[in-house]
């Protein structure tokens, strides 16, 4: 999640911060950058978790690290990004989504409080 703050913030230096649209494709990219750089770690950790729900009375891998070893020796670099690409697209739209209507919602809420701080500074007429 801090990946994707720091990204996110980084492209929004790229584009107009209050337009929705720049926050929409800032969140999409650092959404889908993010979910990218930790999908390896992500996959281990799954794997980990199913086999630890499964209740298997001989675990296949003792640790993150014997996972990973046993995951190149066995099947390559390639099955640490099986399933890469759904889970890319979710991340990105889910992402973009999120930021666009963050940057909407704020825009409306900050012109609310711009007009009533502009009633209030006009005397009374």
């Amino acid at each position: 999640m801090g990946i994707n703050f720091a990204m996110y913030d980084y492209f929004t230096r790229t584009f107009d911060k209050s337009s929705v649209g720049g926050a929409g494709l800032a969140g999409t990219i650092a959404g889908g950058t993010s979910k990218l750089l930790v999908y390896p770690l992500d996959t281990i950790k799954k794997r980990l978790q199913a086999q630890a729900t499964i209740g298997l009375n001989h675990r296949q891998y003792k640790s993150m690290v014997d996972c990973a070893v046993t995951m190149m020796k066995e099947e390559g670099f390639a099955a640490f990004y099986r399933g890469l690409v759904p889970t890319v697209l979710k991340s990105c739209s889910a992402t973009g989504l999120t930021f666009a209507m963050y940057t909407f919602s704020k825009n409306i809420l900050e012109g609310i409080h711009d007009g009533m701080a502009k009633k209030e500074s006009r005397p009374d007429e």
